[in-house]
């Protein structure tokens, strides 16, 4: 890969004004046959991640969420069932459906469990990408309950010790109420980067850190060209690996879902659906009689952040402290995108006949 030439815009940001871009989000979607509600939800996730600075699994993901509708291998939640119920555990096939519209359906009824048992436990396999697992971790604490959220992914990531993909990026999510501060919020992949964030490299022609990647030959790369035909690396080594093991699973065992290794690919493999797994963990401290507690985490977040800052941070900050002000911000200010982007949405549009939509991308994008 060529780098940039310093100092070289290669593709300028430009604020879009959240609302606009969420319609023309939904619209793509509804456009080509998506229900109303799933194509809300499918914008609601996505516009989420724009809002709290997460681009990579935001607008960023609309193509090619697009194309594999369009392909026949995703589709909405008109054929979402559940296929197995006892006690606090469901288990749900999605059929196919996109991910952020049959996983929002799956949280909501893990949140309605855990209302009348203390906990519920959702399983969810034959899905796709589902976006951030921030978002549906968020929800539950944004309804006073704990939420712990995972998914597996298609092989991405080399094992601790290995030179080659086997496992996925696979994220997991932990939120947890609180009173006098911003929710916590913790949203990691088990690896140093998400592959979000090295396709948008990609697209944007910039390098990657050193340290986050391995070519098709098992080198260290900073082209991002490079990582996307070899593997990502795990984060903390042994134990991001680990953690992606664990994850994929539990996502095979509880939910159905394939293998990290042979799941379908979203990018690649259009021949055939992915049958990706969601896990969706929630707590009802209220029901449980621990709602009492949440002022003990408020007391200790005061602790925390009293902390004397280290050299390398001016300052200290828990997960999940600063995103709300943030998509406040952005809400007011616009989101920023790339032009490029949007003219990627605006093609896959006139692909599919949606020439309204495609025209108010490319008006965006002017």
């Amino acid at each position: 890969m060529t780098p940039p030439v310093p100092n070289q815009v290669v593709d300028p940001q430009i604020l879009v004004d959240g609302e606009q871009l969420w319609q023309l989000t939904h619209d793509c979607f509804h456009g080509i046959g998506i229900p109303g509600d799933d194509a809300a939800a499918v914008a609601d996730v996505l516009m989420d991640a724009n809002l709290r600075a997460m681009e990579s699994h935001g607008f960023q993901r609309v193509p090619i969420y697009m194309k594999r509708v369009l392909a026949g291998l995703a589709g909405g939640t008109q054929n979402l069932r559940v296929v197995d119920e006892r006690g606090v555990f469901c288990r749900i096939d999605a059929a196919n459906a996109l991910g952020p519209a049959a996983a929002l359906r799956a949280v909501d009824r893990c949140l309605s469990i855990s209302s009348h048992h203390g906990v519920g436990v959702v399983a969810v396999c034959n899905s796709t990408h589902f976006g951030a697992a921030g978002y549906y971790a968020r929800r539950a604490a944004t309804a006073g309950q704990v939420g712990i959220v995972m998914s597996n992914a298609v092989k991405r990531m080399a094992p601790y010790g290995a030179s080659q993909p086997f496992l996925g990026t696979n994220p997991l999510a932990i939120a947890v109420p609180l009173a006098g501060h911003p929710d916590f919020v913790l949203d990691m992949s088990s690896s140093v980067i998400a592959q979000g964030k090295i396709t948008r490299a990609r697209d944007l022609g910039e390098e990657l850190p050193p340290g986050v990647a391995l070519d098709p030959a098992g080198r260290p790369t900073t082209d991002p060209g490079e990582a996307l035909a070899g593997s990502l690396l795990p984060v903390g080594g042994p134990k991001g690996s680990g953690l992606a093991m664990a994850i994929s699973m539990l996502c095979v065992l509880l939910a159905g879902a394939d293998c990290d290794d042979q799941m379908g690919s979203l990018y690649n493999d259009f021949d055939r659906p992915q049958n990706t797994g969601h896990i969706f963990l929630t707590i009802d401290v209220g029901v449980l009689g621990r709602r009492s507690e949440i002022p003990v985490l408020d007391q200790m977040m005061d602790r925390l952040l009293g902390l004397p800052g280290d050299r390398a941070s001016s300052t200290l900050k828990y997960p999940g402290q600063d995103t709300a002000p943030a998509a406040d911000i952005r809400r007011r200010a616009g989101l920023p995108l790339h032009r490029g982007e949007l003219l990627r949405v605006a093609g896959v549009c006139r692909t599919a006949g949606l020439d309204d939509v495609a025209a108010r991308a490319e008006a965006l994008a002017a």
